[in-house]
């Protein structure tokens, strides 16, 4: 009797427990096993995105390089120029930029002068192939035109409302003196046929937006201390020759203390 008693007993067990189903220590052993595959594939997955955020900003800076150099072959071979905040002369690049950014107070941002307008800029029609709008005919609308090719994907909100995250050698800039006891660069700037060394000259960097109060970096000046955008430990930048590279910042940093980036200023 106790023996049927006790089949009957483990019968009805069986009916009440569902067959292969796990355990609570399964289950938690599982969800464990997940979270550590996720921690492990999620930096990957990450530095996957970035390459090609770094990629498409190569991309970009090296369309901006060739219109920057068809400007030069239709212009007399004349540079345009970097520029500086808020001059918006006729030759400058792109036009705008502001005295301070507050890059912790989005506020800011949405003043109509925040930025930087491309579409106002000598090099705008050569890098987009777009007519480039003339300053009188701007509204508070046009104001805030983004185009895509102007930015880094990794430069984030601040980086999107600047429109522009490429800044130019400054000492392109007619008037400036790179030493006390050189030549200041002439009136109508720097003659593409004269620089020597274009393959080893700087054009553009992919500054950090925070510290973009104007679209121009000096090398041995404003350039030595200030910030880049990094992509996996490395800065882009476009030379005169036309050519991109991607490196260290430690290398870019040594770069730009090089006199070299000078440009001659002795013109025919």
């Amino acid at each position: 009797m106790q023996n049927q008693k006790t089949n009957g007993s483990l019968r009805k067990l069986r009916k009440t427990v569902p067959v292969g189903a796990f355990t609570l220590v399964e289950l938690l052993v599982v969800i464990a096993i997940v979270a550590i595959l996720a921690a492990l594939l999620l930096p990957a997955l990450n530095n996957a995105k970035e390459h090609g955020r770094a990629t498409l900003c190569k991309s970009n800076m090296r369309q901006v390089t060739l219109g920057i150099q068809l400007y030069t072959d239709e212009n007399d071979f004349y540079f345009p120029w970097p520029g500086d905040v808020n001059r918006n002369l006729e030759p400058d690049w792109v036009w705008g930029g502001q005295s301070a950014i507050n890059p912790f107070n989005p506020v800011s941002w949405t003043a109509p002068d925040f930025g930087f307008r491309a579409d106002a800029g000598s090099v705008y029609t050569y890098v987009t192939t777009l007519p480039r709008v003339e300053p009188d005919k701007y509204d508070k609308a046009s104001l805030n035109n983004t185009y895509p090719v102007y930015r880094c994907p990794s430069t984030g909100k601040l980086g999107e409302r600047l429109r522009v995250n490429y800044s130019m050698n400054g000492w392109l800039n007619p008037g400036v003196k790179p030493t006390p006891t050189s030549d200041p660069v002439p009136e109508k700037g720097v003659l593409h046929t004269t620089v020597v060394n274009p393959s080893e000259k700087v054009l553009l960097v992919n500054e950090d937006p925070k510290t973009m109060n104007n679209a121009s970096f000096y090398p041995l000046g404003t350039a030595v201390n200030g910030q880049f955008t990094i992509h996996l430990g490395r800065v882009n930048l476009s030379f005169i020759d036309g050519h991109v590279e991607s490196l260290s910042d430690k290398q870019v940093r040594n770069m730009l203390k090089n006199s070299a980036h000078y440009f001659d200023t002795t013109q025919p």
